[in-house]
């Protein structure tokens, strides 16, 4: 299955009342991919739903990506590839593993599966509202 773009162009997400974040979701199950993606789209964000990892490299060369959405388990080295184009790059981890130490990786926010569609959602918004609020560089990758 190949990106897919929220079933309409990011250049639409643009009449919210705030401004939109492009948030790349690499999922392996459709089912979660539906559900995730639905929940980012719902707040008027552009989602960009792959299953292969690779793809997200290769818009990541085209496209900003405001914050990724990702496997803890997924493509090793990945996220380090995508933020040698994006080094401002925010990631969110998924995670089923309860290891603190596994769940700090790169010192982004991991959300232990299973998690509800509200607590997704706040996830999302505490990592772009870092960089909103006046941080400037590489937030979500800091203390």
């Amino acid at each position: 299955m190949g990106l897919v773009s929220s079933g309409h162009p990011c250049d639409i997400c643009r009449v919210t009342a705030r401004p939109f974040s492009r948030i790349g979701i690499v999922e392996e199950t459709p089912a979660v991919q539906e559900l995730v993606e639905q929940a980012v789209r719902e707040v008027g964000d552009c989602v960009l739903v792959t299953q292969n990892a690779l793809e997200v490299l290769d818009v990541a060369r085209r496209v900003r990506i405001d914050l990724l959405v990702i496997d803890i388990d997924a493509e090793p080295g990945l996220v380090e590839e995508v933020r040698e184009s994006q080094p401002d790059l925010r990631v969110l981890y998924l995670s089923d593993h309860t290891d603190e130490q596994q769940a700090g990786i790169e010192r982004s926010p991991a959300l232990l599966t299973p998690f509800s569609l509200g607590e997704f959602r706040a996830a999302i918004a505490a990592l772009l509202d870092r960089s909103e609020s006046g941080v400037s560089g590489g937030a979500g990758t800091g203390p």
